[in-house]
């Protein structure tokens, strides 16, 4: 399917600081306006994807690209909030599980048609990710400083399979509420595309 043929499917939600999660303080889902996610199987919500880090491995709420393996989602957020980390989690065959992502910062008319006209903030390769424990940073950090919408594109898959699939989508930052890291092994990984810029991808025990 080429881009002119995407289709788009989301959903929208408000949230406020978590009073079931308060030690979820470095989790933007909570400050998250709405969420769209285009070239999505019919009735995805892409909003159901931003969730506590406890909730991670949840399966409810997974969605599959629709036709090929990209997959853009969108997120805008209710006041502008400083990105730090993100983490991918994949859904169902492994085989289907995002392994590259490009980053799009305050760019709120973004579709397929326009990506190839833009160059984005960040991009990196992601690793098979099914227990939930590694995330990439996002750099240069002023390049996230102050962001009120987000997109990310996940043009390519670990198996070359025709679907797409996500599970959970985690971004980290700085907000009005305290802050708090974890810091354990970094890992390097190879960008793709034959470039030679790496990304940090980290082990994380809470996000």
């Amino acid at each position: 399917m080429g881009r002119g043929g995407h289709g788009g499917a989301g959903g929208g939600a408000g949230h406020s600081h978590s009073v079931e999660y308060p030690d979820d303080s470095w989790n933007l889902y909570q400050h998250v306006d709405r969420a769209e996610a285009l070239n999505a199987q019919d009735g995805a919500d892409a909003a159901r994807v931003l969730r506590p880090f406890v909730r991670r491995l949840d399966t409810d709420g997974s969605f599959a690209s629709d036709g090929d393996e990209e997959l853009l989602v969108k997120v805008t957020f209710l006041a502008p909030v400083a990105l730090r980390r993100l983490m991918v989690i994949g859904s169902g065959d492994p085989e289907s599980h995002p392994s590259h992502v490009k980053v799009y910062v305050n760019r709120e008319n973004l579709d397929f048609q326009s990506l190839e006209d833009i160059r984005p903030a960040f991009e990196s390769a992601l690793p098979p990710n099914a227990p939930g424990e590694a995330y990439v940073n996002l750099h240069p950090p002023h390049a996230f400083a102050s962001v009120t919408n987000v997109a990310l594109f996940f043009d390519a898959n670990h198996g070359g399979a025709d679907e797409t699939a996500l599970q959970y989508v985690g971004m980290q930052g700085d907000h009005s509420h305290d802050k708090r890291e974890a810091v354990n092994a970094t890992y390097e990984l190879l960008c793709q595309h034959g470039t030679t810029a790496t990304a940090d991808v980290q082990m994380q025990a809470g996000m």
